[in-house]
């Protein structure tokens, strides 16, 4: 993994066999980021996609394994937690997509965090059983 702070932005990219979440856990910390926006592009050969079910109040999980191109990954990043969503298409140009619980690289993976002054932290909603936004 290689990354760059420039004035309110971080640029990162992560190399073969890493992992997206942990490496940017590792990004946030070194930086100590309390609020960012990110986007993303790739490629991976794993992804766990979540499902929230607001009856029910719980993620349904899936791991799926294969070469998918990562055609959209955005989230946001601050001290408590890192929330993304991603979408990824497969050789036979199908996507799909969810929350993002875990992703291991393939190729390369490109992020661009966007800084901000309001950290993100969360609280739990006991509506919807969801973290959101402390603001």
């Amino acid at each position: 993994m290689d990354y760059v702070k420039e004035d309110d932005t971080v640029v990162v990219r992560l190399d073969p066999g890493e992992q997206v979440l942990d490496s940017l856990a590792t990004v946030r910390d070194e930086f100590d980021i309390e609020h960012g926006f990110l986007t993303g592009i790739g490629a991976v050969d794993s992804v766990t996609l979540g499902h929230y079910d607001v009856g029910d109040q719980e993620y349904l999980e899936e791991e799926f394994t294969g070469q998918f191109e990562v055609t959209s990954f955005l989230g946001n990043i601050g001290p408590d937690k890192i929330h993304t969503h991603i979408q990824v298409g497969t050789r036979e140009f199908e996507t799909l997509g969810g929350h993002c619980s875990g992703a291991r690289v393939s190729g390369t993976f490109e992020v661009v965090i966007h800084l901000g002054e309001t950290p993100l932290t969360h609280h739990l909603d006991e509506r919807t059983g969801l973290d959101v936004f402390d603001i």
